[in-house]
């Protein structure tokens, strides 16, 4: 019996052992699942906050490192507009000029004015200006004075000479000789022996070849005739010693406008061309630099796909049908100055364009172009040289240095964008004188029927 109560007292505590023993193994498998699974969610944060910080963290360095890409591709497409090659004379813009380009339309001669061609720092033509009492003084030297012309028979020089004779009669200096050489430089040296013959005390010249012409220019400065030289000099020159001045259009400016007045005709964008004159002259290089420079820098939705040459401007009407030969869809040119833009209207017309699906924008105000633009044909815009203020200005300098007065080397005159807008306002300060009828005529029964 006592072995029996045993045997059921030791069953007992065996059961409740067991029992004791599951549920702690219950609790502890319980723990141990709650700490995995706080550790799992822990782990699952920490991995979301470190994607997160991951994909953040590009974004804050990502602009530093593509820079150098975005300066890159800027220089890329700079001048990608350009799609042609230049004449042999074009030259890459310097630094300053390509400051120039930058300048509002409108807006022109603020950001400075182009350096000569040896480097010549511009002086502005407001710097030139005489006293009431030196202008007495000048009239009391007796000076005699000479105009000798590359050319004559166009608005542009017929604007210099008398602009140089109105200012000289004011200052009481005779002018003893005119010659003009017919774009020839051997006619112009055998002028320039002739007048210097003369002896005059000024001469006022404008150089057909500036190499060619040294020599005999030289001549005369050594005998003591002092030079005003229009728009270039004679090469191997000292300013100041051998010649006074060079008196000039801004030459560069009048291409930028050139460029504006076209740009605005066909709206900002689309295919355009140029003429340029072949031979390496000083100042229409400068036009034809100052509308690529500027088209290249302002204008990128214009292309300009192609230039073409030539070396006489009898041959401009030849060398423009062939550009609209080849692109039939161009919507405009340069058409470079007034004489030889008469070539290129004429092949627009035979080419079968209209003055509304072709602009064409020149250099200088001739009247034939004058009349053309007031009729609202295809010239649109002209970048014009004030030929009156000019000549003026090379009288003043002349008067200034017979004073023994120092004069700067090179003294630019702004020219003037000119268009259907301004050209009754402009054309006289231009040329000093009123409208002609038939221009004034065709001007306004055009701005009539707008």
């Amino acid at each position: 019996m006592n072995k029996r109560i045993i045997a059921i007292v030791v069953a007992v505590l065996m059961v409740v052992f067991v029992f004791a023993s599951c549920q702690d193994a219950a609790e502890t498998a319980e723990t141990a699942a709650t700490e995995t699974e706080a550790a799992v969610e822990e782990t699952v944060d920490d991995a979301a906050t470190t994607e997160t910080e991951t994909a953040e963290e590009p974004a804050e360095e990502e602009p530093a490192e593509e820079e150098p890409a975005e300066e890159a591709s800027a220089d890329i497409e700079y001048g990608s507009n350009i799609k042609c090659d230049m004449p042999a004379w074009y030259k890459e813009p310097t630094e300053e000029r390509r400051t120039i380009c930058t300048g509002e339309p409108g807006d022109y001669g603020s950001l400075g004015y182009a350096s000569g061609r040896y480097g010549d720092k511009a002086t502005s033509y407001e710097e030139i200006n005489l006293t009431d009492e030196q202008v007495e003084q000048v009239k009391g030297l007796g000076l005699k004075a000479a105009i000798c012309m590359g050319f004559t028979g166009d608005d542009w020089s017929a604007g210099i000479v008398y602009g140089i004779k109105e200012e000289c009669e004011r200052l009481g200096i005779e002018i003893i000789a005119e010659t003009e050489a017919d774009f020839k430089d051997t006619k112009q040296i055998s002028d320039l022996h002739a007048v210097a013959a003369s002896k005059p005390d000024i001469i006022f010249t404008h150089p057909v070849n500036p190499l060619t012409e040294t020599a005999v220019y030289q001549e005369m400065a050594d005998q003591g005739i002092r030079v005003v030289f229009i728009d270039q000099q004679a090469e191997n020159m000292e300013p100041g010693k051998d010649f006074i001045s060079v008196v000039t259009a801004d030459n560069y400016g009048i291409g930028i406008m050139i460029a504006d007045e076209l740009a605005k005709a066909i709206g900002g964008k689309g295919d355009v061309a140029s003429l340029y004159y072949n031979p390496d002259f000083y100042v229409t290089n400068c036009r034809f630099e100052g509308f690529i420079d500027r088209i290249r820098e302002y204008y990128p939705e214009i292309n300009v796909i192609d230039v073409e040459g030539f070396d006489d401007w009898q041959n401009a009407q030849d060398a423009t049908a062939a550009l609209l030969t080849k692109y039939p869809d161009l919507l405009g040119m340069y058409g470079s100055w007034d004489v030889p833009a008469v070539g290129v209207v004429a092949a627009a017309k035979l080419s079968n364009r209209t003055p509304e699906d072709f602009a064409v924008t020149i250099e200088d105000l001739g009247n034939e172009m004058a009349l053309n633009l007031a009729s609202g044909g295809f010239i649109k815009g002209v970048g014009a040289q004030q030929t009156h203020l000019q000549g003026h200005v090379q009288a003043d300098v002349a008067a200034l240095d017979a004073l023994g007065e120092s004069v700067p080397s090179f003294i630019v005159v702004p020219g003037l964008d000119i268009n259907i807008d301004n050209l009754d306002t402009e054309y006289p300060v231009i040329y000093g004188e009123e409208l002609p009828a038939d221009v004034a005529e065709a001007l306004e029964q055009t701005r009539s029927a707008q």
